[in-house]
C-alpha cells in the first residue's frame, strides 16, 4: 500500500465545547502517521459522512486531491445535495491539512508557492437588527478597520411590498450615516423580484457595496430580470458541487462570488471556481461559514479574491473548538503560518 495512502476517516463530536445550536462535529483523516482536520460541520454534514462517503476515501492517496474527488463524487447519489456537498467539502478540507501536514507546509503554501502571509477581511452581523439597534453599536463594528462592514436585509412579512421597500432603503441610509461610508447588505434569500425592483427605485445605491443574495431562487434565470436594476449583486454562496458557475458568472452587474470554501465541495473545487471567476472579471469574496479554509484560498490567490468575510456573530464560536484561534485585527486575518489550516483542535 501506498505510504500516503489515507487509512482512516473519523468524525469527532465536539458538541459539548460549543453552544446550543452551533456546530460542533470534526472530520479526522488519517494518512501517513497524521491527522488532517477540518470543522465544525453540522451534524447533518457529519451523519452524510460517517458512512460510504469516508470509506470511499479509505486506500486514496492523500496528495491525489482530484482523484479523492472522483470518488467522493461517485460514492454518492446525491453529490448536488446541499448536505452532501458540504460534507465532501469538509473532508475535501481535511485531507488537504493532513497532506500540508506530511509536507510541514501551510496549505496555502501548497496552493501556491507566493502566497501572502495576511488576508483582508470584512465583517457582517447578520443576526442584529439594524433599524432596532442603536447608531453607536454600528459605529463601534466599522471602527475596527475592516474592509468594510455587511448587514442584513431581511423581508418583513407584515409590511406590503412598497412599505418593505421603503423600510429597507431607510436602514441602508441609516446605517450610512451611522459609519459614514458604504456597506454591504444581505437579503438572505427573503425577497422576490417584485420587492428587489421596488427596493432599486427607493434606495441610494452610492450608500451601498453590493447587495447579497436576495432572491429565493439560486438560478441565474432569476437573477437576469432584476440584475440591471442594481450597480453590483453578490451572489454564489449557494453553489454546490457539480454546479456550473458560468451561467452566474455571466450575469450583468455581478460584483462578488461569494462562494462557501466547503459547501461548494472543498478547497479542490473552490481553486477551480477561483479560476473561472478571474476570467470572468469578478472578484470573489467567500462566505465566512467556512473561514479557515478561505484564509488559506485568499492567500494562496491574491489577486482573485478580495477579502474574506468574518461572522462576528458566530465565528468566536467556532474558534472555541482550537487551542490556537486565528488572529484578527485591522481588518486583516493573518495566514496560519503552522502545517496545515493551522489551528489544533481542543479534542483529538
Amino acid at each position: 500500500m501506498n505510504d500516503l495512502n489515507i487509512d482512516n476517516v473519523e468524525i469527532i463530536d465536539c458538541t459539548d465545547l460549543v453552544g446550543p445550536g452551533d456546530d460542533g462535529y470534526l472530520v479526522a483523516v488519517h494518512a501517513a502517521g497524521q491527522i488532517g482536520w477540518y470543522g465544525p460541520v453540522s451534524v447533518a454534514a457529519a451523519t452524510a459522512l460517517d458512512g460510504s462517503l469516508a470509506a470511499s476515501a479509505i486506500g486514496t492517496d492523500v496528495t491525489d486531491h482530484s482523484g479523492l474527488l472522483s470518488a467522493l463524487h461517485g460514492a454518492s447519489a446525491k453529490s448536488g445535495d446541499a448536505v452532501t456537498s458540504w460534507a465532501i467539502g469538509a473532508l475535501d478540507c481535511a485531507v488537504w491539512d493532513a497532506h500540508a501536514r506530511i509536507e510541514q507546509r501551510p496549505v496555502a503554501a501548497l496552493l501556491s508557492t507566493a502566497a501572502r502571509s495576511h488576508v483582508p477581511a470584512y465583517a457582517s452581523w447578520l443576526t442584529l437588527d439594524v433599524q432596532l439597534a442603536d447608531a453607536e453599536t454600528i459605529r463601534r463594528v466599522a471602527g475596527q478597520d475592516w474592509q468594510f462592514t455587511k448587514w442584513s436585509l431581511r423581508r418583513s412579512r407584515g409590511l406590503p411590498v412598497a412599505d418593505d421597500a421603503k423600510r429597507m432603503a431607510g436602514v441602508v441610509h441609516q446605517v450610512a450615516e451611522a459609519t459614514g461610508s458604504p456597506a454591504a447588505f444581505d437579503a438572505l434569500w427573503t425577497w422576490d423580484p417584485t420587492l428587489a425592483l421596488g427596493f432599486s427605485e427607493q434606495v441610494d445605491h452610492a450608500k451601498m457595496i453590493w447587495l447579497e443574495e436576495p432572491l429565493a431562487t439560486c438560478d441565474s434565470a432569476g437573477y437576469s430580470d432584476i440584475a440591471s436594476a442594481f450597480p453590483s449583486l453578490a451572489l454564489g454562496e449557494r453553489l454546490h458541487l457539480g454546479d456550473d458557475p458560468k451561467e452566474l458568472l455571466a450575469l450583468p452587474n455581478l460584483g462578488a462570488l461569494t462562494i462557501d470554501v466547503v459547501g461548494c465541495g472543498g478547497l479542490t473545487v473552490a481553486a477551480g471556481l477561483v479560476a473561472e471567476a478571474a476570467a470572468a472579471n469578478v472578484p470573489v469574496y467567500p462566505h465566512g461559514r467556512s473561514l479557515l479554509p478561505a484564509v488559506h484560498l485568499a492567500a494562496a490567490f491574491p489577486e482573485a479574491i478580495a477579502a474574506v468575510e468574518y461572522q462576528l456573530q458566530w465565528e468566536p464560536h467556532r474558534q472555541l473548538l482550537f487551542t490556537d484561534p486565528l488572529e484578527c485585527g485591522g481588518g486583516q486575518v493573518v495566514v496560519p503560518s503552522a502545517p496545515g489550516l493551522g489551528p489544533t483542535p481542543r479534542r483529538r
